[in-house]
């Protein structure tokens, strides 16, 4: 036995309630059943009323339809900010990835990577930017060079002993 019955999902494409998106389900006469998504204008292309249109209007009711149109857009709404959050958490993530890696290449550098100022090199660790890492590593630089100074002006050996 065939059959054809509209499911009870469909909803306005327009505010002006002209166009309807519904799906169709149809059964065959071998059991076999198919769903048909359709896009239905309330007039057809000779200005004339559709009969499908019409069909859908009276099967479901409009204040069914206007409650799913509601309820669609509410979730769509929802959907978009999810997606929104996601890109978000997303970027942030790249960015503290870009970060971690931007680290440990400093972290590689000789000066840095032989520096005994424990110090600094922790402030470079907790480094929430790019920025900041900059500025650790020039610091770090600059006291390695302050060291390698002083080691170059100390005397190597003391020769008022004798």
């Amino acid at each position: 036995m065939a059959f054809k019955r509209w499911m009870d999902n469909a909803f306005w494409e327009t505010e002006e309630k002209e166009k309807l998106n519904c799906i169709l389900e149809m059964e065959d006469d071998v059991n076999r059943q198919t769903r048909q998504v359709m896009l239905l204008s309330k007039l057809d292309k000779d200005g004339k009323e559709n009969e499908l249109f019409n069909e859908v209007i009276e099967a479901l009711g409009t204040e069914s339809i206007d409650k799913n149109t509601e309820e669609r857009k509410v979730r769509k709404k929802a959907e978009k900010e999810e997606d929104k959050q996601r890109d978000t958490e997303h970027a942030r993530a790249r960015k503290l990835e870009d970060l971690f890696n931007y680290k440990l290449e400093v972290f590689e550098t000789e000066q840095i990577k032989n520096s005994k100022n424990r110090a600094l090199k922790a402030k470079l660790r907790r480094a929430k930017s790019k920025v900041e890492v900059n500025l650790y590593a020039i610091m770090l630089f600059q006291y390695e060079l302050d060291l390698a100074e002083e080691a170059k002006a100390e005397p190597i050996g003391d020769d008022s002993s004798e």
